[in-house]
C-alpha cells in the first residue's frame, strides 16, 4: 500500500474519532441518545394545559424514535415540574441542566416561570427551543441560543384588536391582564395598536396569578362603559372571569389572549364563554372539518391517551417536531453550534397542523400570524385570517 493511501486512512481514521470526541463533549450528546429537559407545570394554576401538551410532547417523542430517532439517536426528554411559578421554575431547570446534563430547555412552560429560568440556560450554554409561550423576549432581541416557535403575544392580539377597530367600529376597548411580564407586553401592543386609531384602553386591571376571585376586576371594567374587553388570561383565570361576566349578565364582546384559546376553557366555563372570541395560530384538532391529517393525528392521540386532544396537544407535538428538524439539519455530529446553524437553517417546515416553521441568523422567531375564533355552540369557530 502506498503512502498516500495510508495518510488518507490516517485522515479519515482522527476524523472519525474527532467528530466522536466532539459529541462526547457535548453535554446531553451520546452516541445513541439527546437528553432534553421541559419544565412544565403539573401542579400549578395551568396544569390541565402543561398536562396536555406533555401527551403531545410524548407522542411526538414515540413517533421520532420509533422511525430510528435524529441520526440515529433516540430522543429523551425528562420533565420538571416548575408550578408556573418562577422560583419553582428556576429549581426545575437548575436540576435539568445541572444534574441530568441535558443539551437543551425545550417547551418550559409559561411565560414568568420561563423567564426567571433563561438567564440560567444562556450562561450554561444550551439551547433553549420552543417555549410553551409565545412572549416576545424568548425571540427578541435575537439570541443565538433562544428559539421561539409561537406568534407573540402582543403581535396576536394587536391583529385582534385593529380586527375588531376597522371591522366592527368599536372604540371603548377595556382589559383585564394577568398582572406580569406577560400581561405587561400584550398592554403594551394593544396600546400600540389602538394608537393608531387615535384610541387609548379606557380602563384595565390586572391580578395575580393563582387568583380565584375576579368580581372586582369586572366590576371595574363594567363600570367603564366598554364596548370591548380584552382578556388576556391563561385558561383557569379566564373561565373564571366569563363566569363572572355572565353572573353579571353583561353583553359585551370579549376577545381573549392566545392562552385562552384551548378547548379545556370550553370544559371550564361551560356556557359562560358562548360568544367569545380568541385569537390563535392552529385551530383546534377535534374539529370535523379539519383537514385529514389532522383528524388522523386525533383519532391517534385519542388511541394513545384514552382522551381527546387540545390545542394545547398540538403545541407539544409541533415543538418536539420542530426541535428534531433542527437536530437532523444539524448533521451526525450534534453540538451547540451545529445545532444553531441547523435551526437557523430550517426554512419552510410545515406542520401536520398546517403551520410552517423557518429561522435564520437574523430572527429566531420560528412562525407569524395569527387566525380569529369565536365559541358558537360549544365549539371553536373559524373566523378568518389576522
Amino acid at each position: 500500500m502506498n503512502e498516500s493511501r495510508w495518510a488518507g486512512r490516517i485522515a479519515a481514521g482522527f476524523l472519525c474519532l474527532s467528530v466522536g470526541w466532539a459529541a462526547a463533549q457535548t453535554q446531553g450528546v451520546s452516541r445513541d441518545q439527546i437528553l432534553l429537559g421541559y419544565p412544565n407545570d403539573l401542579s400549578g394554576p395551568v396544569a390541565e394545559v402543561g398536562r396536555a401538551v406533555q401527551n403531545g410532547v410524548r407522542m411526538a417523542e414515540e413517533e421520532i424514535n420509533a422511525a430510528g430517532g435524529v441520526h440515529g439517536r433516540k430522543l429523551r426528554i425528562l420533565v420538571e415540574d416548575n408550578g408556573y411559578d418562577p422560583k419553582k421554575g428556576v429549581l426545575a431547570t437548575q436540576k435539568l441542566i445541572q444534574q441530568d446534563k441535558v443539551f437543551a430547555i425545550v417547551m418550559a412552560t409559561g411565560t414568568a416561570p420561563a423567564a426567571a429560568a433563561l438567564p440560567m440556560v444562556l450562561k450554561a450554554g444550551i439551547p433553549h427551543v420552543c417555549p410553551t409561550t409565545a412572549a416576545l423576549m424568548f425571540s427578541t432581541p435575537l439570541e443565538r441560543l433562544s428559539f421561539g416557535c409561537y406568534p407573540t403575544n402582543g403581535g396576536m392580539v394587536a391583529g385582534g384588536v385593529k380586527h375588531f377597530m376597522e371591522k366592527e367600529r368599536k372604540t371603548r376597548f377595556c382589559a383585564i391582564y394577568q398582572d406580569d411580564d406577560f400581561g405587561a407586553e400584550v398592554l403594551e401592543a394593544t396600546e400600540k395598536q389602538l394608537s393608531q386609531g387615535r384610541l387609548k384602553l379606557v380602563e384595565s386591571v390586572g391580578y395575580k396569578r393563582g387568583a380565584t376571585d375576579f368580581s372586582a376586576q369586572v366590576a371595574k371594567v363594567q363600570g367603564a362603559n366598554c364596548d370591548m374587553l380584552l382578556l388576556i388570561a391563561t385558561v383557569p383565570p379566564a373561565a373564571a372571569v366569563m363566569q363572572e361576566v355572565q353572573r353579571r349578565n353583561w353583553k359585551v364582546p370579549v376577545l381573549g389572549s392566545a392562552t385562552a384559546y384551548d378547548d379545556s376553557l370550553l370544559k371550564l366555563a361551560k356556557d359562560a364563554v358562548e360568544g367569545l372570541y380568541a385569537v390563535a395560530f392552529v385551530g383546534t384538532p377535534n374539529d370535523e372539518r379539519a383537514a385529514a391529517p389532522i383528524r388522523d393525528w386525533a383519532r391517534r392521540y385519542q388511541a394513545r391517551f384514552g382522551q381527546a386532544p387540545t390545542v394545547s396537544s398540538t403545541y407539544g407535538y409541533m415543538f418536539t417536531q420542530v426541535f428534531a428538524e433542527g437536530a437532523r439539519l444539524a448533521g451526525p455530529d450534534l453540538t451547540v453550534d451545529s445545532f444553531i446553524k441547523g435551526m437557523e437553517s430550517m426554512k419552510g417546515y410545515r406542520t401536520v397542523f398546517g403551520a410552517t416553521f423557518g429561522f435564520s441568523p437574523n430572527s429566531h422567531l420560528g412562525v407569524n400570524g395569527g387566525l380569529l375564533y369565536r365559541v358558537e355552540s360549544g365549539s371553536w369557530k373559524f373566523l378568518g385570517d389576522l
